[in-house]
């Protein structure tokens, strides 16, 4: 079920890099936003792309490695922590907006679900201490 979640988490991620890509465009046509803060946008923009662009890299190619080792599930938690900072941010900086909290929040535990280490019967066994 994991990887289930991961390669959902990939295909959200592709249609987010899919964005910044056209928002990338789209800011040489706004004329709302002032030329002095333009380069920063892109900037931005860029940055948030690679990010991004990482995270479907991973979802796909290493999902493996994001549901059974510790660096991989911190990667896991890093994305899921990235998305909560980023409803949250958008939040506090234009108002709540439900239908894009809402999805912030969804990306978020899709990883979140996935990074959590499976509980095989042996290790629950030593978890409760009736292990021989």
């Amino acid at each position: 079920m994991r990887r289930v979640l991961l390669i959902i988490g990939g295909i959200v991620q592709v249609l987010i890099v899919a964005l910044h890509v056209t928002m990338f465009f789209g800011l040489a046509r706004t004329k709302e936003i002032p030329p002095g803060l333009k380069p920063t946008l892109y900037i931005f923009n860029a940055a948030v792309l690679t990010v991004v662009l990482f995270f479907a890299y991973v979802s796909f190619l290493w999902r493996r490695e994001l549901i059974e080792t510790v660096f991989g599930r911190a990667v896991g938690w890093f994305i899921a922590v990235f998305y909560v900072q980023r409803g949250l941010t958008e939040v506090l900086v234009s108002g709540l907006h439900p239908v894009s909290l809402g999805m912030m929040l969804a990306i978020a535990a899709l990883y979140a679900v996935a990074a959590v280490p499976s509980r095989t019967p042996r290790a629950a066994e030593v978890a409760a201490g009736r292990a021989a």
